[in-house]
């Protein structure tokens, strides 16, 4: 399919003070391509988003990771359990909460520090932990979500990220959820940072089989992880790491119906006592972003520290905690507003090409206000039309 532009004017916004480094600009002309003229791994998660019901995006759960992928947290908030309320008391100590952190990761070399896949805020405060951590000589930064070629696959087929170590940015192929633009973000501060990245995710050929029990499937995987990060620590003596998993893998000691996640084999593995800090226990108990401690229901030693994010809220449908970081709120052009089903709006910094994760991406609706949420500098606008493939290309608007 043949891809369309409008040649339009330059849209600008300034949002707070007049200096030209305050200003996000979306420079003319803005492109509009179809789903199917896509070809790979966006291309398949591209159709996972045009599947989800226009109208009732939020009632089947299966759906809620591909909506945050998308920048919509805000239509799955009210329904999903990653944000509702989890009571939990204050932990008191006598440091602010980023000096607790890295007074406690001086005292190992690795830290470990999970997510929730549907909250992009997590990612945004790992990426400011990476940013404490790195001057105290933490060097490596390990990611779940990177895609972890198996030994002997040939250069020509390695994950960007490890073929154009020098890019500044995250690219498509990368990982799954690396597409979003939150985990983008957090790439690109990383790389800045000069870490090194570390993917130590099972391999496809040793991923346990669906005859496996649950318990299997997790000693498998959890094993796997461990041992990828072990030989990576046997190889790299001095190498300080800081680890992104999700949900349960940090956590540290065994449950109580036996099962042993990543972090506590790791711990078996290496002999370090890893720092481990979660983010997906407690949720909602202040308004601001604070220590927790642990509940009694969760067995002892699990995590070192527990961090509680207040209830997310947001403006012209993104999360409120974006704007406290520093990026604007900005209107899309009313050219690139679908008049039906869905569109996807991405914003890439110019001169990036389109396989560079977007500094911003949001699938919008029909009458939606929703803005798009960038920091200062000038962008090229894409825009994704989610129509079936069967439907005639989108038309230029006049």
């Amino acid at each position: 399919m043949s891809r369309m532009a409008f040649a339009l004017v330059a849209v600008g916004a300034l949002a707070g003070g007049t200096a030209g480094s305050m200003r996000v600009e979306l420079v003319a002309p803005f492109e509009i391509i179809a789903q199917h003229s896509l070809s790979g791994f966006r291309k398949f998660r591209l159709e996972r988003m045009a599947a989800i019901d226009v109208g009732n995006p939020a009632a089947d759960s299966q759906t809620w990771q591909t909506l945050s992928l998308f920048g919509r947290e805000d239509l799955i908030a009210a329904v999903s359990k990653d944000y509702a309320p989890e009571r939990c008391a204050p932990l008191t100590t006598a440091s602010p909460l980023f000096d607790e952190i890295v007074g406690r990761a001086r005292k190992t070399s690795i830290v470990i520090i999970s997510e929730s896949h549907e909250r992009t805020e997590h990612r945004g405060f790992i990426t400011e932990v990476a940013a404490r951590l790195r001057p105290i000589g933490y060097d490596t930064l390990a990611i779940e979500a990177l895609v972890n070629a198996p030994p002997g696959t040939p250069e020509a087929n390695w994950p960007p990220f490890r073929k154009e170590p020098a890019l500044p940015f995250f690219s498509e192929g990368d990982g799954h959820y690396i597409e979003e633009a939150g985990f983008g973000r957090l790439g690109r501060r990383a790389k800045a940072l000069g870490y090194r990245l570390l993917p130590y995710e099972i391999v496809q050929e040793n991923r346990p089989t669906s005859e496996m029990s649950v318990q299997q499937q997790i000693a498998v995987r959890e094993e796997a992880q461990a041992r990828n990060l072990a030989a990576f620590l046997g190889d790299h003596p001095g190498a300080k790491l800081l680890i992104h998993v999700d949900y349960s893998h940090a956590t540290e000691v065994p449950r109580s119906d036996g099962s042993r996640w990543m972090a506590s084999r790791l711990k078996s593995l290496t002999g370090i006592d890893p720092l481990t800090i979660s983010q997906t226990l407690c949720r909602g108990n202040g308004k601001k972003v604070r220590l927790s401690a642990l509940p009694e229901s969760q067995p002892a030693g699990s995590f070192d520290l527990l961090v509680d994010h207040p209830n997310v809220r947001f403006v012209q449908g993104r999360p409120e905690w974006r704007r406290r970081t520093g990026d604007r709120a900005v209107a899309i052009p009313p050219a690139l507003r679908p008049t039906k089903g869905w569109r996807v709006i991405e914003a890439r910094s110019l001169g990036e090409p389109d396989t560079a994760i977007a500094m911003d991406r949001v699938a919008i609706r029909p009458g939606e206000d929703i803005a798009l949420m960038l920091p200062p500098g000038r962008y090229r606008i894409r825009a994704i039309d989610l129509a079936s493939s069967d439907q005639s290309p989108p038309k230029p608007a006049r």
